[in-house]
């Protein structure tokens, strides 16, 4: 997977009329399938892999997500959480885990530079966007644990949010960022967000995980009129 040359876009997708949203995925030149395990209500390790499977067979890079309950996924132990980690690393091409995952980010870390594969870590806050310190502050924690990219989301309440964010991830665009501002005044950095660093932007096709997320006909459409694509 290369990093930075232009914009990837990845679609989050849980047990839902899988095959049939991979099928829209492909037709769409959706780069990267963030699979939400943490949204599955069959968490045996066959079923995961086998989606898994599938989204590697369909042409597609696969990022694997189990959101903490903390940061808008489900109440699941830590240690299933990286037993999951350690079952899939073999078919994905990066981990996510958060920052605020304590316990277990070192040890995903760890299993992703044993199989050779990315480490994502994520920080989220779905009710407002930290002032600049405390940005900082998550993304050297973040860059100090040794991960592959930082990935923050933060809800924009205000104008002056969505620049703050933007403007702080051009400031540490030489540590492979993902950046976010949710709601619907955070929509524009979905787009934007390259100009200043960020390096994926994540969608939609039928339901959004998260606010602000812009439908892929639309974000597509966005970035071919900035010259994105």
């Amino acid at each position: 997977m290369r990093l930075g040359e232009r914009p990837l876009v990845a679609l989050p997708l849980d047990e839902d009329d899988f095959d049939l949203k991979l099928k829209n995925a492909k037709s769409k030149n959706i780069d990267i399938i963030e699979v939400r395990i943490d949204q599955f209500s069959d968490l045996t390790i066959d079923n995961i892999v086998n989606h898994f499977k599938k989204v590697r067979e369909n042409g597609f890079y696969s990022i694997a997500t189990i959101r903490s309950e903390k940061e808008g996924g489900k109440s699941i132990p830590d240690e299933e959480r990286l037993g999951i980690f350690e079952a899939v690393a073999g078919y994905t091409d990066i981990l996510d885990i958060e920052l605020t995952s304590e316990n277990i980010n070192k040890k995903v870390i760890q299993v992703a530079k044993s199989e050779g594969i990315l480490s994502l870590v994520s920080y989220h806050d779905f009710e407002k966007t930290p002032n600049e310190i405390e940005i900082q502050k998550i993304i050297n924690d973040s860059y100090n644990l040794e991960c592959d990219i930082i990935k923050y989301a933060f809800k924009a309440n205000s104008v002056e949010d969505v620049g703050r964010v933007l403007s702080m991830t051009h400031r540490n665009r030489d540590k492979n960022l993902v950046a976010i501002s949710m709601g619907e005044l955070g929509k524009v950095s979905r787009v934007t967000g390259f100009f200043f660093g960020s390096l994926i932007t994540y969608t939609y096709i039928g339901k959004s995980f998260a606010p602000g997320q812009i439908e892929a006909d639309k974000l597509y459409e966005e970035l071919r009129f900035y010259n994105l694509l």
